[in-house]
């Protein structure tokens, strides 16, 4: 079992969203960070970042399921999908809405059950800020993001398996 958590919190995904050259990277699970390629930050604006971004989640989403599904094969770990209970955990796991925010407050990000992303990112944002400071808030907003759904996951693993 330790090996397993091991494996979980080694997980890496690092994903690029389409027809754009961001890119952002899941470490464990809560660690985002964000990159641009070269010169692409100066000729974005906000909507078009924030869009991005929501990609880029939902891509960094997929990665990980995969990625976890694929360290528990050969555990011998099962989850009833069908049980009763289970499935009850599963709806509203996938209810769970999210909030966060960079503390310099441009960058929000939402999430319901960490299928779906809103991003919303201040006006006058990319003006205001480099490339490596806008990065830098949407990571930490990103990596709080993460960090709220997982403690709202765990209230709910006592609620329904306590």
């Amino acid at each position: 079992m330790a090996d397993l958590a091991e494996r979980l919190n080694d997980l890496r995904v690092h994903v690029r969203a389409p027809r754009a050259e961001i890119e952002a990277e899941l470490r464990g699970h809560t660690g985002v960070t964000f990159s641009f390629g070269e010169s692409v930050y100066g000729l974005a604006d906000e909507s078009r970042l924030a869009l991005a971004m929501e990609a880029v989640g939902r891509l960094l989403r997929v990665g990980w399921v995969r990625q976890y599904r694929e360290a528990l094969d050969g555990t011998g770990l099962y989850t009833d999908s069908n049980d009763p209970q289970n499935l009850t955990f599963f709806a509203d796991r996938a209810n769970i809405v999210s909030v966060a925010e960079s503390s310099d407050g441009r960058i929000t990000i939402s999430s319901s059950g960490m299928d779906s992303f809103s991003v919303d990112i201040k006006p006058g944002t990319v003006y205001e800020l480099s490339a490596d400071e806008f990065c830098a808030s949407a990571s930490e907003a990103a990596t709080k993001l993460a960090q709220d759904f997982l403690a709202k996951v765990q209230e709910l693993k006592k609620q329904h398996y306590q």
